[in-house]
């Protein structure tokens, strides 16, 4: 089970393995330090100390035979080495009595043979002593004293902890610093692999052109292998267009075959029941060759088999009138009619920009838009209606409309129209695939498909192009 629901971005996990090394040494260097600061703050105040008390040393005097120092109460935080804490002393006589001083402060703990530093507690206090002896000469005997200075702790605390919340701070800014740096440095380390996530997002889903190489030598393999799997699936690509084409001709070619036998045998022969038999034989082959024909079409009209390549500059304009002409001779010989309205565009709107698509499976689109109208408006009965084509511009978007004045659609079965073999019409013919390529060929164009009934009566479909945001260069159109 993985420990993390989502994994770590490469920018965190530079942060932490940046991060978690620097403070950790951040954290070592700050406990040496203080270490290092304490034992050499201690030595130092020691040294300060066993100073003092050489100083009391000096002050020692006899008179009249008993031995005296020369200090005033007030004078004693004077042996102190700032001046700060609380200073203990003890002068006496080793085995004798006691010159000056506090009594209770306790005896070294060892022998004096040289100074010797030690802690020790003394009416509350936690002090840091020195006791060391000498000799002295009072009268004409010689005696030995014994010198204890005890300081308090606060001035070495306070000193090293003032150190080392200055160091601490310098370490924080200095980590603050570093840390921006390093993001900064990710940032710009990662800058080519954003740039490549960018220049994927910016492409269609079609787009299988490879990625330019010029790139850091660390994610060439990666731009080496995203290349390879385009290559390989534009190959998959051209695998499958090729076998629509072979399916296509070994399909069509036998129902052809068959429709004309059809008529062959219709013409040789004059009994009923045979011709009823070829009549039906002669109407599944047509709507068999329909059915063929739609399948490829929707076979290569699929949004992730286009190929961006053949896109260029529509004039649907154009298109739509080379439709009408294409479809007009049946459409008039169903006493339909069929009309473009090139007199839709507001006031002041100009002429239509041109759009990027394909000229082929755009009038694919366009044909059966028409077609379906003519088949599918009147319902159970023939329809004996207009079609009317109509190219609008809606804010950013190129609207082409084909819509009759037939008895429109059932509702429920709007949102299901686009589904393969999904007909809402059974009393005429067809294959239920006329508005699922008008679907994938619309996805293809990045355009949106709209399905409606007129309020009228009648049923209207949109395709909605998004409108470009420079002029397209004027180029032919290659729809037939």
């Amino acid at each position: 089970m993985p420990l993390f629901k989502r994994p770590f971005s490469i920018r965190a996990r530079l942060l932490i393995w940046i991060g978690l090394p620097f403070t950790g040494l951040a954290l070592l260097a700050l406990g040496s330090s203080y270490l290092l600061l304490t034992r050499q703050i201690n030595e130092t105040f020691d040294d300060l100390l066993y100073n003092a008390a050489q100083r009391l040393e000096r002050r020692i005097y006899t008179a009249g035979g008993e031995l005296h120092i020369n200090m005033h109460y007030f004078s004693i935080s004077t042996l102190g080495s700032r001046g700060e804490g609380k200073i203990f002393y003890r002068i006496r006589e080793v085995d004798g009595p006691m010159i000056a001083g506090f009594p209770g402060l306790g005896d070294p703990p060892g022998p004096l043979d040289e100074p010797l530093f030690y802690d020790v507690d003394y009416a509350g206090n936690a002090l840091r002593a020195v006791a060391l002896t000498f000799p002295y000469q009072r009268g004409r005997t010689q005696t030995t004293l014994e010198v204890i200075v005890a300081e308090s702790k606060e001035a070495r605390y306070t000193l090293a902890n003032d150190f080392m919340l200055t160091l601490s701070s310098l370490m924080a800014v200095t980590g603050l610093l570093a840390m921006t740096l390093a993001l900064f440095a990710i940032h710009r380390g990662l800058a080519p692999l954003n740039a490549i996530r960018q220049a994927l997002r910016r492409r269609s889903p079609n787009d299988l052109r490879p990625l330019e190489e010029n790139a850091p030598k660390e994610i060439q393999p990666l731009i080496a292998s995203i290349n390879q799997l385009m290559q390989r699936m534009r190959r998959s690509i051209e695998s499958t267009q090729q076998l629509n084409a072979d399916v296509s001709h070994q399909l069509r070619t036998p129902i052809s075959e068959l429709r004309a036998l059809t008529e062959l045998s219709l013409k040789a022969t004059r009994e009923p029941d045979t011709r009823a038999n070829l009549v039906a034989m002669q109407r599944t082959a047509e709507h068999a060759s329909h059915t063929v024909q739609q399948l490829l079409k929707y076979a290569k009209t699929r949004h992730e088999l286009f190929d961006d390549a053949r896109l260029e500059a529509v004039d649907l304009a154009e298109l739509c009138r080379q439709a009408c002409a294409k479809t007009a001779t049946r459409i008039y010989q169903k006493g339909q009619e069929l009309s473009f309205d090139e007199s839709a565009l507001a006031p002041g709107q100009g002429a239509l920009p041109r759009v990027l698509g394909d000229p082929i499976t755009l009038s694919w689109l366009l044909v059966n838009l028409i077609d379906n109208a003519s088949v599918h408006a009147g319902g159970a009965t023939p329809y004996r209606g207009s079609i009317d084509i109509t190219l609008t511009r809606e804010a950013e978007r190129i609207v082409l409309a084909v819509s009759d004045s037939g008895v429109g659609i059932d509702e429920g079965k709007r949102e299901r129209l686009t589904q393969r073999f999904v007909r809402d019409n059974p009393h005429a013919p067809g294959s239920g695939l006329g508005l699922a390529i008008v679907e994938q060929i619309a996805t293809a164009h990045a355009a949106t498909l709209r399905l409606a009934n007129r309020p009228g009566g009648g049923f209207r479909v949109a395709v909605a192009f998004p409108a470009p945001r420079e002029s397209l260069p004027d180029a032919p159109s290659r729809a037939s």
